[in-house]
């Protein structure tokens, strides 16, 4: 739990992203536990408990960092592509869900691949003017591959002249 913390515990930090990376820091310090939703109102009683929150402080290798309201009785925590733990366990497991996540991806990506192609077919049965489109683009870009298919037939042609020129003249 990030209540039960204290001055020098190992915290775990995991940076998702393209290139995950995981620094490991020491607790530097924890505030009291304080309530997330200050909303108390006189005449009001709650029956649930109030959930409560701490504020960690922590020494990385590149410097401190401050994680505010992390959840008292929690052991792992995420906001947007950071994660922080107070447990290897905890961390572990988040980041074999990770690779797991990736390997399925990675797993589909022949899958996709055929749904892209057969989805851009239907799309062209679809509507006419995608199969205009794609195949003017085709023509297009067969035309391109001849004319640089041209321009070196034409270069060797120019460079056999000059060489039959420079004999010619050189005979004479």
């Amino acid at each position: 739990m990030f209540s039960g913390l204290r001055t020098n515990s190992i915290f775990y930090v995991l940076e998702k992203g393209e290139e995950p990376t995981l620094k490991i820091g020491q607790v530097v310090s924890v505030s009291n536990p304080q309530p997330k939703f200050p909303t108390y109102q006189p005449g009001q009683f709650s029956a649930q408990p109030m959930e409560t929150v701490v504020d960690v402080k922590v020494k990385l290798s590149d410097g401190e960092a401050e994680f505010k309201q992390l959840p008292s009785n929690g052991q792992i925590a995420n906001s947007g592509d950071v994660v922080v733990s107070e447990s290897r366990e905890a961390m572990i497991a988040e980041v074999e869900a990770m690779l797991r996540h990736s390997q399925e991806v990675l797993a589909s990506k022949d899958y996709h691949e055929k749904v892209v192609c057969n989805c851009e077919k239907i799309m062209c049965v679809l509507n006419p003017q995608i199969a205009k489109d794609k195949e003017q683009e085709q023509k297009i870009s067969q035309l391109e591959s001849k004319v640089c298919g041209m321009e070196g037939t034409l270069s060797n042609i120019e460079s056999m002249l000059q060489k039959a020129l420079k004999k010619s003249n050189s005979n004479n």
